[in-house]
């Protein structure tokens, strides 16, 4: 499957580049709608064309076989483990949005399982409705062992895809809601200080425990005058914090744990 491999290149997405083949395509061809949706689906142009002549800075799929001319007697696994190439892929991820798909690695790495050593990566499907028929793709298309990570109000995604689950797949839903639910809530509170100056801050009395998160943090970004909360926005920065603090394993809660736990039995 393709989109295993491609994954490799680091989304950057330019409506830009889009738009503009786009419009060509429409004048030179005669597109169904199929082909039209394709083509305005958020192709990933501009973080292909970043890296075509990069041979420093290359794609980790395209790195590992590089690496593997330069020693032909260690094989791809091993050669994954030792310098975190992520490919060959062992163990797919599939999640809903952008949330778990720039955090998941970061907390998994924080408990000393390294998704690039390990190959496992992580697809998000684009919401919640989208989830089953990805999977149904990769139910026919790849060999790989499948962890669906689902919102907890996604019963309806789990019905549809159970009829289809191979056996060594896992659908797992979220006890606590959504990913944010199961973020610590001294990590969000310290991520978006350090993100805004001091004047802008927050503290735990801005939160409303009968709330589910996304819903605090919208009021709470409207309120303190922060823009607009963007689930995607607000990962990187949650990301961001991790990667410059000590925020350790044990500040991680017990779901996320449960949840790596569960990818690395899979």
């Amino acid at each position: 499957m393709c989109e295993i491999f491609i994954a490799s290149v680091p989304f950057e997405f330019d409506s830009f580049l889009s738009e503009v083949l786009a419009k060509e395509e429409e004048k030179t061809f005669v597109l169904g709608e199929n082909e039209k949706a394709f083509l305005n689906s958020g192709l990933n142009f501009t973080g292909a064309i970043k890296y075509i002549s990069d041979d420093v800075n290359l794609p980790k799929n395209l790195a590992g076989l590089c690496a593997l001319l330069q020693n032909r007697k260690t094989d791809l696994d091993t050669l994954r483990k030792e310098k975190s190439f992520l490919y060959p892929v062992k163990k797919v991820i599939l999640t809903e949005g952008a949330t778990e798909e720039i955090l998941l690695s970061r907390f998994a790495k924080k408990l000393g399982f390294d998704f690039d050593k390990e190959g496992v990566l992580i697809i998000g499907a684009g919401g919640k409705n989208q989830v089953a028929r990805k999977y149904y793709k990769m139910a026919d298309e790849i060999k790989l062992p499948v962890f669906i990570l689902l919102d907890f109000d996604a019963d309806e995604t789990k019905e549809l895809i159970e009829p289809k689950l191979k056996e060594k797949d896992k659908i797992y839903l979220i006890k606590a809601g959504e990913f944010e639910d199961i973020l610590p809530l001294d990590l969000i509170i310290k991520s978006i200080n350090s993100n805004f100056s001091n004047n802008l801050h927050c503290d735990i009395s801005d939160f409303n425990s009968e709330l589910k998160m996304t819903k605090n943090l919208h009021i709470l970004f409207k309120n303190k005058g922060f823009g607009e909360y963007k689930k995607a926005d607000f990962a990187k920065m949650v990301k961001s914090y991790m990667e410059d603090s000590s925020f350790g394993a044990s500040e991680i809660s017990s779901e996320i744990v449960e949840i790596i736990n569960g990818i690395k039995t899979l």
